[in-house]
């Protein structure tokens, strides 16, 4: 009998404990065990990744980012872009909700949009708490048409890269463009920590929050695209400052040696930054097929720019072999004309392109203040000149210093008493010796040499 009870409440000791493992194991979430999660450095993109045991296609992820930050992005079976699978998440338009699109990398370029991705929003997706978050299941991410990712790799190449902090892109259109990364870097991911039951993994938000089967790689923060700005300032310096200023210095004061030495190293800035601008065409999806206004324009005007030279260069030879204007040269000072105007009006269909556009405003700054200084010169050089040109039409003609008005009455003499002053006699001249009409003229003696006396040499002369 005793041994009976004993056994029995062994028995209900066994069923409790394995209840308790049942209630254990029912209560935990899956996503918290079957989930790898990567969490950028300066924390603002964070990501976790869930491979569903029970399925061969599908893959379920949660992807964040702060607000104020242009766009996230992930990686997928690469450490560079060649290849890459690129999830890429941004601000809906209402900016309430995120749009995330599906882009394949062909190299270090803006990913184009890939509609054969399947990625469903689920549960969870929107702006919470100042937090941009897109809970999603994607159908076909483990493989597609330039790469795959390996689930049972414990070390998957990873990458991620977010846009500049400046809130510029709210937008619902799947191919929307974008600009330069701001920070991007790599990592690896457990994909075998990441496996089991399917769902929505989650992401730890608080700050002492670390990574989760994933290990950091290259990290790099602050990117610019330096052609770009590069390519900016070349031509903003060209065509508001130094082509301004060599026709400025011309009809200032007529430096033709300067003002062909300023526009030829501007022309050689132009040449520079018009090769920039066509070697980033190809890097964003907005200009690669070359048929935007400020391309178009830009290379119409980089074109010209060559015609103008050689205009200024025959007329200048031309000029300095008869001494007189050509018939180049009103072409050359009107097209000039024109290329300045257009070289602006592009600068400001270029920021805009760039999606750039408060660059506008510094740039229409520049313009109207060196324009109107230049202007201001020009038009107080041609007021002091007619004001000259005035003072000696009063006068007939320009008066010697001390028979000007100010200089006299600086000395305490009138201008009537001046006039019946007699002129000293030029110093050096003797008064009392007779002036030269005087003189009889010389008159040789007959046809002989005249009586000068005997030859002298230079040292008895001396």
């Amino acid at each position: 009998m005793k041994t009976f009870n004993l056994l029995s409440q062994l028995g209900l000791a066994l069923s409790f404990f394995a209840s308790s493992l049942a209630q254990d194991a029912s209560t935990t979430s899956p996503n918290t065990t079957a989930n790898s999660v990567f969490i950028s450095p300066v924390r603002d993109l964070a990501f976790a990744l869930n491979v569903p045991s029970d399925s061969t296609t599908d893959l379920y992820f949660s992807l964040m980012m702060p607000t104020g930050t242009s766009w996230a992005a992930i990686g997928f079976g690469s450490n560079h872009m060649a290849g890459a699978l690129m999830l890429i998440m941004y601000p809906s338009k209402s900016n309430n909700n995120v749009t995330m699109s599906p882009r394949l990398a062909t190299g270090h370029r803006e990913p184009v949009y890939a509609p054969e991705i399947k990625v469903e929003a689920l549960a969870g997706t929107g702006l919470a708490n100042g937090t941009y978050t897109f809970n999603g299941r994607c159908s076909n991410c483990r493989s597609w048409s330039t790469g795959n990712i390996d689930i049972v790799s414990k070390s998957q190449n990873m990458l991620y890269a977010t846009g500049e902090p400046t809130g510029y892109l709210k937008s619902d259109a799947f191919d929307v463009p974008l600009k330069f990364h701001y920070n991007y870097g790599t990592f690896t991911m457990d994909m075998v920590h990441a496996t089991g039951p399917g769902g929505v993994p989650t992401i730890d938000q608080s700050e002492d929050s670390t990574l989760v089967g994933t290990v950091q790689g290259l990290d790099e923060e602050g990117r610019k695209d330096m052609k770009a700005i590069a390519h900016a300032v070349f031509m903003v310096l060209v065509f508001v400052g130094f082509f301004p200023f060599g026709s400025f210095v011309l009809r200032l004061g007529g430096f033709v040696r300067w003002h062909a030495v300023n526009q030829g190293f501007a022309f050689i800035l132009a040449i520079i930054g018009s090769s920039l601008g066509f070697a980033i065409s190809n890097t964003y999806n907005r200009s690669k097929m070359f048929n935007t206004a400020h391309q178009i324009i830009g290379l119409l005007v980089f074109l010209f720019l060559f015609a103008q030279f050689t205009l200024g260069f025959l007329h200048h030879r031309k000029f300095k072999q008869t001494k007189e204007t050509t018939k180049l040269a009103p072409i050359h000072k009107w097209m000039g004309r024109l290329l300045l105007i257009l070289g602006v009006i592009n600068g400001f269909l270029g920021f805009q392109l760039a999606q750039s556009n408060d660059y506008n405003y510094v740039l229409a700054g520049l313009t109207i203040s060196i324009s109107l200084t230049l202007i201001s010169v020009l038009l107080l050089k041609r007021c002091i000149q007619k004001r000259w040109a005035k003072k000696k039409d009063q006068t007939g003609y320009d008066l010697e210093p001390w028979r000007r008005p100010d200089f006299q009455a600086a000395y305490g003499v009138n201008a009537s008493e001046s006039s019946n002053i007699q002129p000293r006699a030029p110093l050096g001249r003797n008064a009392s010796i007779p002036g030269m009409s005087s003189y009889a003229p010389y008159q040789p003696h007959g046809m002989g040499t005249p009586g000068l006396g005997q030859q002298q040499n230079v040292r008895q002369y001396v």
